[in-house]
């Protein structure tokens, strides 16, 4: 009878081994399915969030372009307007050489009819 029991005592011993073996692989397992999972969906975030930054870069640089081109146009326009002041100017000042000019040749032609009447005055005497 004792071996009988050693026996059975033994048999039991290693089915409960081998479960134990079972146990131990197919946590194994689920560590390892676990882990994978684990990876994949930190992947999958990495992904959105580089997504996301990439997005807003793209924003920003959009932001930065729209920028210079408004500091473009804002010289552009100050540039237009000191150009048309400029103008002005220029207008004015010929405008004020046409006057000075024609100030001359009439302080010119009085000079010469001045100059001329006394000849004849000297003349006619």
């Amino acid at each position: 009878m004792p071996d009988l029991y050693i026996q059975e005592n033994k048999a039991c011993v290693q089915r409960l081994q081998r479960e134990l073996r079972a146990l131990q692989e197919q946590h194994q397992r689920e560590l390892e399915d676990c882990a994978a999972d684990r990876k994949r969906r930190l992947e999958a975030k990495d992904a959105e969030i580089k997504a996301v930054l990439d997005r807003e870069e793209k924003a920003i640089e959009a932001m930065r372009q729209k920028m210079k081109d408004q500091e473009k146009a804002k010289q552009s326009e100050v540039i237009k307007m000191q150009m048309e002041k400029l103008q002005f100017l220029q207008e004015e000042k010929n405008k004020e050489i046409e006057a000075l000019r024609q100030r001359v040749k009439e302080l010119e032609q009085q000079s010469l009819h001045t100059f001329s009447e006394p000849r004849l005055k000297r003349r006619n005497i």
